[in-house]
């Protein structure tokens, strides 16, 4: 019997299976993406990719990115799925097209957007040149803050001496949250962000929207999110096979070990956004 292979649902960035989201790449001075080219999106947004920088010879430092509808920036945050970003968060609009990010930041960009794309940066191809390989924290958090995002801290303490030190806070806060790369490549790695939805007030209120699906304020385990930082981040994918044992009969099938590929989203930081000067793509 041949044993289908998972298709992994990630919370921040594109699944290898996505096709309707991935950029689009073309040769050095070749021309943009015709409508064939970019599925069904409406339109494409050029991108210049700086960091990393592309090797001598390389194929493209440019992308185009498929973007569904406008960009649409929602002013102050606060848990209102039905009006916040005009409903784009849900799925009777643009859900598919908007990720944790996206929802982080209180910005729907349509694109499924990265943490630095918007500014020169593919988190995707730094991380596959960090060593060792994978996506970290750090590698994230500077992106985020070339979007316009500004670090505050690794505490709630932090983040409400913050808030005391900026008022009026004219914004508002997220926690990052990194799943690593996994150690038997069934998982690629991937980020998470939740929000604040009370930032001027006791920062005890938080949501979140895992990739393409809708807005919560329950964790991964079902309980409302007081601290992101110590909420339930693990995300169980489902049954993966393992590679087959060795079997020394020949007549034998050989044996496969099921297991569970079990993700978990690592808090990393606390980021504020500022209601204006963030943009995201």
């Amino acid at each position: 019997m041949t044993i289908p292979s998972i298709q992994l649902k990630t919370s921040g960035r594109i699944a290898p299976h996505d096709h309707l989201h991935q950029p689009i790449i073309v040769a050095h001075g070749g021309p943009a993406p015709t409508s064939n080219e970019h599925y069904i999106s409406p339109a494409v947004v050029p991108v210049q990719i700086l960091n990393p920088a592309p090797a001598a010879g390389a194929y493209s430092n440019m992308m185009y990115i498929p973007q569904y509808a406008q960009t649409y920036f929602g002013g102050t945050a606060g848990y209102s799925p039905a009006t916040n970003c005009k409903g784009y968060f849900m799925s009777a609009l643009f859900q598919p097209n908007n990720n944790c990010y996206a929802y982080g930041c209180n910005i729907a960009p349509n694109t499924f957007p990265q943490p630095g794309r918007k500014n020169g940066t593919d988190i995707w191809a730094v991380s596959a040149a960090a060593q060792p390989p994978g996506i970290t924290g750090e590698i994230v958090k500077t992106a985020a803050e070339q979007d316009g995002l500004v670090y505050v801290g690794k505490s709630m303490a932090d983040v409400l001496t913050y808030q005391k030190n900026h008022n009026p806070l004219n914004g508002h806060f997220v926690a990052l949250m990194i799943s690593p790369l996994g150690i038997d490549a069934n998982w690629p790695g991937d980020y998470h962000w939740a929000r604040c939805d009370n930032s001027s007030g006791a920062c005890n209120s938080w949501s979140q929207k895992d990739g393409n699906d809708q807005v919560t304020n329950f964790d991964f385990a079902g309980s409302p999110i007081t601290d992101p930082s110590k909420a339930n981040w693990t995300v169980n994918q489902g049954p993966v096979p393992a590679p087959p044992m060795p079997n020394p009969s020949p007549v034998a099938p050989p044996v496969q070990v099921q297991s569970d590929n079990v993700a978990t989203y690592n808090f990393h930081c606390f980021m504020f956004v500022p209601n204006s000067g963030v943009n995201i793509l």
